[in-house]
């Protein structure tokens, strides 16, 4: 491999060896450098035990909802206890850097796709590495928590051990979310991603998102070959409408693979500790011993390999989840990538109006930003300007040189495909785009979004506490950073009816509070989106006074009336959730 003096050139680390951390850890090299962060092999100061740093770019720790998420892939570990996953140890500030860092435990050992690079696993191996994986996983979703990104590349075998398999990247992980993921916020690795992932089946991600993922990386395990999941953005979706080909896999693996890689969700085991207890006709008659000692001879044949120096994928990314709204009041995604080869270091790959018609194929148009222009601020200034038609709204989230998390809501995903593309083409890299699906009669409220998007760096701060609420309960939040400026709280529910919540506002010294009870109108069923939005105004606004509730393509044309006559500018923020049964 090559000498650490390349890869510092390459990783243009900020953190010299020996950097010391709250005097607790001390830097030893970097490991891996992306979008948003980087991360450092280092080890505890006291005994010289080794561990793995994470810490974020300065650029990014400003950045509220990117310290926000970072500080969430904390939490998520910290609430996992189980020997298959990777163990955390400590989130924290550096008091004199003042950066944020996560300290984890550094894993010595190759990953998956090291070992599969080399061939099949044995049934024995597989079936040893499925208990351990379906185990760990386990333990993560009784905690309410779903990874998102299973695959090889975030599996490692420390000691080329099945049996010691560890988890890791729970960067991405959410407790739940209502949206599609659009763009590189799989980072090319698609034939892991759900029907769900994807938008199917309703969109919405749960722990059986993981048992999908899982059974794709299982079916490669035995095979030594991925399955074909990917394609173009068409074919990737098609490839899910159906169980993928098992002809090659093995008779005494393939019913639970046949259960597992099921579409529809509702059609595959009912949790991870489903398929861990899960026995063939024909149980395996050898010890684990055995798959281990077979793949330490193929990883002697690889060569050496540390973890922290090589692993393929090190990234801290969110998916634009409203689960953590009350936390980082945004629903997008951002990413923390990093990809390198034995014995080559390779870079990151760089890859409205009120009208409200059905959606339909549109070409999309935005100006060439303008040159001269901070990358930060080409890619801000793309966004503002896009044109995706009717119905349809983006705005950043968190955007570095190499990496954009984007939020958007439509009616339809389409139009953000046709972003997506445009959006790496001017760009040079894909975006990661969130989207909340939206119903047709909610589209004037998008496009209210769109026509105030230009303000959207002055709109006010919003955090709502769930993203998931059953019919009659509270959905409780709070409205900051409006200054000076009138706020109005409206709930856009999903027959398109606004009811301006404004009197439920709760003053305080620089903030309010709301507790809202929701209820569905009658003879509506199934999980519904709705959407709660803020607007600032600099002066009181006759339409957004509250009021008897209003369709929204009214409600929102008489608000954009009103303020233009008064030429009084307004800002705005959405919040998406649903409402259960």
């Amino acid at each position: 491999m090559n000498s650490d003096t390349s890869q510092t050139v390459f990783m243009r680390p900020r953190l010299p060896p020996g950097t010391r951390l709250n005097g607790i850890y001390e830097i030893d090299y970097p490991i891996g450098l992306g979008g948003m962060g980087e991360i450092y092999k280092g080890h505890l100061i006291e005994t010289g035990d080794s561990v793995a740093i994470k810490m974020m770019l300065p650029e990014m720790s400003l950045n509220e909802a990117a310290f926000t998420l970072f500080r969430k892939e904390a939490s998520a570990l910290h609430h996992i206890q189980h020997d298959a996953v990777v163990r955390y140890y400590v989130f924290t500030i550096e008091p004199v850097l003042r950066q944020p860092y996560l300290a984890m435990e550094f894993v010595d050992g190759k990953t998956l796709t090291d070992i599969l690079d080399e061939g099949p696993l044995s049934f024995e191996a597989v079936w040893a590495l499925l208990h351990r994986l379906a185990s760990g996983l386990q333990a993560a979703h009784q905690h309410g928590i779903v990874h998102r990104d299973i695959s090889p590349d975030n599996i490692i075998l420390p000691n080329n051990d099945v049996t010691g398999a560890k988890i890791i990247d729970f960067g991405i992980a959410r407790t739940t979310q209502h949206g599609t993921v659009i763009g590189s916020g799989f980072a090319g690795k698609f034939n892991y991603v759900s029907p769900e992932q994807l938008g199917l089946f309703g969109g919405d991600v749960t722990a059986k998102s993981d048992i999908y993922s899982l059974g794709l990386v299982m079916a490669q395990a035995i095979t030594g070959k991925a399955l074909d999941m990917g394609g173009s953005q068409l074919e990737i979706i098609e490839k899910r409408r159906t169980v993928p080909g098992l002809a090659a896999i093995d008779m005494r693996l393939r019913p639970l693979l046949q259960q597992m890689l099921q579409p529809d969700p509702a059609q595959r085991p009912h949790s991870m500790a489903a398929v861990a207890e899960w026995s063939p006709r024909s149980t395996p008659n050898e010890r684990p011993g055995r798959a281990v000692a077979e793949i330490g001879a193929a990883a002697e044949r690889a060569g050496p390999r540390r973890y922290g120096r090589t692993a393929r994928h090190w990234r801290l990314v969110a998916s634009g989840l409203l689960s953590i709204a009350l936390i980082c009041g945004c629903g997008a995604a951002f990413y923390f990538y990093a990809k390198r080869t034995a014995g080559s270091p390779t870079p990151p790959r760089a890859t409205a109006d009120n009208s409200h018609p059905a959606p339909e194929k549109i070409e999309p148009k935005a100006l060439a930003p303008p040159l001269g222009a901070s990358v930060a601020a080409k890619i801000r200034s793309y966004i503002q300007q896009y044109d995706g038609g009717n119905c349809f709204f983006v705005a950043p989230v968190a955007i570095s040189e190499r990496a954009a998390a984007i939020e958007g809501f439509g009616s339809s995903t389409e139009p953000f495909h046709l972003f997506d593309a445009a959006f790496q083409r001017q760009i040079g890299f894909e975006a990661n785009i969130g989207v909340r699906q939206v119903t047709e009669q909610q589209c004037p409220a998008v496009a209210f979004l769109a026509r105030l998007r230009a303000e959207n760096e002055h709109a006010p701060h919003l955090d709502i506490d769930q993203d998931d609420l059953r019919n009659g309960s509270v959905l409780n939040g709070m409205v900051d950073r409006y200054g000076e400026r009138q706020v109005a709280l409206l709930l856009v529910s999903d027959t398109g009816t606004v009811q301006n919540v404004t009197n439920l506002l709760k003053p305080g010294m620089d903030s309010k509070t709301f507790n809202i009870g929701i209820k569905r109108a009658e003879g509506i069923t199934g999980r519904q989106p709705q959407l709660l939005i803020a607007v600032a105004s600099a002066s009181p606004i006759g339409a957004l006074q509250p009021g008897e509730p209003t369709k929204s393509d009214q409600f929102f044309g008489r608000v954009l009336s009103d303020a233009g006559n008064l030429g009084i500018p307004l800002s705005a923020v959405a919040r998406y959730f649903i409402l259960e049964k």
